[in-house]
Order: C-alpha cells, then sequence, then structure tokens
C-alpha cells in the first residue's frame, strides 16, 4: 500500500457520515495511519538528470544528481546541513589560521568500505585530485594540502580568504576512493535506482529502520514531476530554469516549488571568435536591450530576481558593484543607443553574422530563447540555438556560487574560463590572489571588476533559479542558500 501526498489525499466517505459530523472525527485516525506508513518505508528521492551522472559521478561532478551521490556516499572535510551552515563530516574539528591562508583539520576515526581507517595521507591525495578536476570552483586558487599526522590535515593559500572554507563543503570535494566513501550512507545500485543505507558506527550497531534508508532515482524532468504528483517519491531535486513550464503540464503549480535563495551567475557569455562580437560596444549592445521584466514573465517564477551586473553584492570588494551606464535609461532609449551601435558595425563591416546560443535542452530554455531571439531581433540580428557542448558565439552559464567571493564571480569571466575577457582585469585577478592584506585585495578585486564590467564579456540576466518538490513528511527540509540538500537531514534527526 502507498500513500500519495497529504494535499492530494482523497478520502472516500458516505455523504451521511460528512454531513453527520464524522469526517472531522476520522480525519485525524486517517491522516495518521497514513502517515506512519509513509514513516515506515524507506524515503524516495529522484533528482533530474542522466543515469550517467550518478554512474560516474567525478567525471563531471558538477550536476544536481553526481553532487546528492557523492554528497551521500563520499563526504568531504566538511559538509553542508540543510540550512547551509558548514558542518563537520571527515573532520572531527578545524580551525583557521593566519587570518584566513591557513586551514587545519582533525579527521574522524573513520573506515574505508573496505575496514581500513581514514588516514590523512589518503584524504590529502584524494583533495589534490578533486581540486584539479574543478578548476572553476576553485576561482584560480591553488591551494598547498598537506598531511601533518596520521589525522591531521593543513590546506593552505596564498592570500587571505575566510570564505574559502565554504568550497571545502561543496559535494564535488568529496573524498571518494576506489572501494567507495565514508558515507553517510553506502550505496547498492539496483538497476536504475541507487539504494542508500546509512554506515553503522559498528558492526554491532542494529541494522537502520527503513525510514532511514533512502532510495535515489535519476530521471528527466517530466518523469520525476510525474512520480511526485502521483505519490510515488518523497522529494524531487534538481529543478532548474528549463523545467519549470513542466510545472504545470503535470499538474502542479509553481506554488508546490521550494525555491532555494541561491546566488551566483545565471547569463551569457561570449565565447565565440567572431569580428562582430570581439567589439566592446557591440557586446554592451546586445546586454542593453535584453527585455529582463519581459523575460522573467516569460519563465512565469513569482519573485525571481533579475539582474543588470554579474555580482549580486560587494562580496569583497571595496565599494557597491558596478552598474552598466546603461541601467538607468528607460527601454525606448536602450534600444535606439543599441541600434546605433550595430548601424554603425555594419556600415563599416557589413551583415553581422548570425549568432549561436548554446542552450540546455528544456521548455524553458526554449522561452529564453524565443525571448532572446525577438529582442535582438530588434537590432536586426539572428540567433541559432545550439546545444551546451557544441561550439557557439555566447554560452548560457547557471552556476551557483561556490563560495561567498567576488573572486569566484571575476574569475569565471576570465581568460582562463574560456570566455571573452580582459587581459588587464586577468593580471589584476592575479595580484588579488597573492594579495598580502584584506585591504589590497578588496582594492585589486574591486579594480578587476571595473575592468570586467567595461569589457561587457557577460550579459547577466538575473538569479540562477534552483528549486525542489517536497513531501511533507520531510520535516527536516529547508531551503538552502547553496541549494544543496543533505540527504541525511530530510527528517528532524539525522541519522
Amino acid at each position: 500500500m502507498s500513500c500519495r501526498p497529504f494535499s492530494r489525499l482523497t478520502l472516500a466517505l458516505p455523504k451521511r457520515a460528512i454531513a453527520g459530523g464524522l469526517l472531522p472525527l476520522c480525519l485525524p485516525f486517517l491522516l495518521s495511519g497514513c502517515l506512519s506508513l509513509q514513516d515506515d518505508r524507506p524515503i524516495d528521492v529522484d533528482v533530474i538528470g542522466s543515469q550517467r551522472q550518478i554512474a560516474e559521478p567525478l567525471r563531471d561532478s558538477m550536476p544536481a544528481a553526481a553532487k546528492a551521490l557523492l554528497g551521500a556516499t563520499a563526504q568531504g572535510l566538511l559538509a553542508y546541513d540543510a540550512r547551509g551552515d558548514i558542518v563537520d563530516a571527515l573532520a572531527e574539528s578545524w580551525i583557521v589560521e593566519d587570518g584566513g591562508k591557513s586551514y587545519i583539520f582533525r579527521l574522524k576515526r573513520l573506515t574505508w568500505p573496505d575496514g581500513k581507517p581514514v588516514k590523512a595521507e589518503d584524504v590529502v591525495r584524494l583533495l589534490r585530485e578533486r581540486f584539479r578536476a574543478n578548476p572553476l570552483s576553485l576561482a584560480g586558487l591553488k591551494p598547498d594540502v598537506l598531511a601533518m599526522t596520521d589525522r591531521v590535515i593543513e590546506i593552505r593559500i596564498d592570500t587571505a580568504l575566510p570564505t574559502f572554507i565554504q568550497l571545502l563543503a561543496q559535494p564535488q570535494f568529496g573524498i571518494l576512493s576506489r572501494q567507495g566513501g565514508a558515507g553517510p550512507y553506502r550505496p547498492v545500485r539496483n538497476g536504475n535506482v541507487v539504494a542508500l543505507a546509512p554506515v553503522k558506527a559498528d558492526a554491532d550497531a542494529a541494522d537502520p529502520a527503513p525510514r532511514d534508508r533512502r532510495r535515489l532515482h535519476v530521471d528527466r524532468a517530466a518523469l520525476a514531476l510525474v512520480r511526485f504528483e502521483a505519490g510515488r517519491t518523497d522529494l524531487v531535486l534538481g529543478g532548474r530554469f528549463q523545467h519549470l513550464p513542466l510545472v504545470p503540464a503535470t499538474g502542479l503549480t509553481v506554488k508546490d516549488l521550494r525555491v532555494d535563495p541561491v546566488i551566483g551567475l545565471f547569463g551569457l557569455a561570449f565565447t565565440g571568435p567572431s569580428d562582430f562580437l570581439s567589439s566592446a560596444a557591440v557586446r554592451d549592445a546586445l546586454s542593453r536591450v535584453i527585455d529582463r521584466a519581459a523575460l522573467a514573465e516569460a519563465l512565469g517564477l513569482p519573485g525571481w530576481q533579475t539582474a543588470d551586473r554579474p555580482l549580486p553584492a560587494p562580496l569583497g570588494l571595496d565599494r557597491q558593484p558596478s552598474v552598466p551606464g546603461w541601467s538607468s535609461q528607460t527601454p525606448a532609449d536602450r534600444l535606439t543607443a543599441a541600434r546605433g551601435v550595430i548601424r554603425r558595425w555594419t556600415e563599416s563591416n557589413g551583415e553581422p553574422p548570425v549568432l549561436r546560443v548554446a542552450l540546455p535542452a528544456g521548455p524553458g530554455a526554449t522561452r529564453l530563447f524565443l525571448r532572446l531571439a525577438l529582442d535582438l531581433g530588434q537590432l536586426g540580428l539572428r540567433l541559432d540555438r545550439v546545444a551546451l557542448d557544441e561550439p557557439a558565439d555566447l554560452r548560457l552559464i547557471d552556476e551557483v556560487a561556490p563560495f561567498d567571493s567576488a573572486l569566484w564571480y571575476l574569475s569565471r569571466l576570465d581568460c582562463a574560463a574560456k570566455v571573452s575577457c580582459d587581459p588587464v582585469a586577468s593580471a589584476l585577478l592575479a595580484e588579488a590572489r597573492k594579495a598580502g592584506n584584506e585591504a589590497d585585495q578588496a582594492r585589486l578585486l574591486s579594480e578587476a571588476e571595473e575592468k570586467t564590467m567595461a569589457h561587457a564579456g557577460f550579459i547577466p540576466l538575473g538569479l540562477p533559479i534552483r528549486w525542489a518538490l517536497v513531501n511533507r513528511r520531510l520535516t527536516g527540509f529547508q531551503l538552502s542558500p547553496r541549494g544543496i540538500h543533505p540527504l541525511n537531514r530530510l527528517v528532524a534527526v539525522p541519522n
């Protein structure tokens, strides 16, 4: 027997029972029986993604499915709790020294799946591999990782950056050996489902209760939503902007969504070698003509925050983020100015090329493309939509910031990220990564931000969109500013 979510529970009682006032008396017993059945079974989690992402999570650890599996089975030194706060994982304690240049961790007494103890030298080797595999998350930083004893690790960076600790709790830096990870769950693959059982504290510990187990499904978005609407899964993770139009199509509403208050980058980076896009004036013209309010209406998520600049806050600058010169202009004035830029370029160079825009699959991405085609069409430009892995002139960046620093935002738009960039800004960022004090770092980041804005190599659209669908039995689920939801913290008391 299975029970549908409470919000969709249907009770079949005789009309006379309802008329006679029996419904208020029966309802608590009916619901408590249903909820007790739900509480006694494993928690089913659907993550929007592909099977390859859980079959090979280290190949690309950034998709939601890979992060969910790594976070559940291969914890790093630290982790995030349900609220997005940093908690212990492999490390039982840690201290930050030298103003944020040195991070020292003491490991718990844990074992690998083969029973061997987890030692610092193994963690150091595997963590170095994870750092090499995720350069964009590191924002150009080059951490030095050392084993000081069998249970003590030090990580050093060249500049004082206390928010670096947030990076170490990201799932992509989970420690996974050939034998597996150290938990909090052990995985067993069964077809398209990964069964997750809590790691026992010792061999004599009692077997976990069914409600402490998880069943991880990785599905395409439409199937995950249908399963949730039918009461066949308790949680859907990995929702993004491209999936939003599927919500009403499956009988749900946007009011059913739990939208995380994340920050990061959501916009279009210039990546092609086109002579047309080599002009900063042209790039700026394309950004200024985008109707972000109309885009928000097209996506249909109430309260979504649009943006006309990359940084949502100072985040280490010595001032507020720069704003584009056209931010205070009316849409009509922006369009007039942009048309003038394109006209002058055309008079000197001929017709502009068709612009290739790389977007993910999904109906929300189709709405974004149609909005872009309409806005840029006002400049006489034509667009062609291509997949994210194809050559393109503009490529969507849709990423939650892994740590709260202007260094990450600016590095993500730097030359090393293979986007259109300003070499002067790149040099300033390199200096900021080695700044001797906080004031010098803030000054260098501010100068780099000003150069990055003037270069106009990125069209900001808004904040990233991350949402979930949550059954009411998951009493521990909370919105997270990191967009990360640990599977062992879905109920009030973690295993």
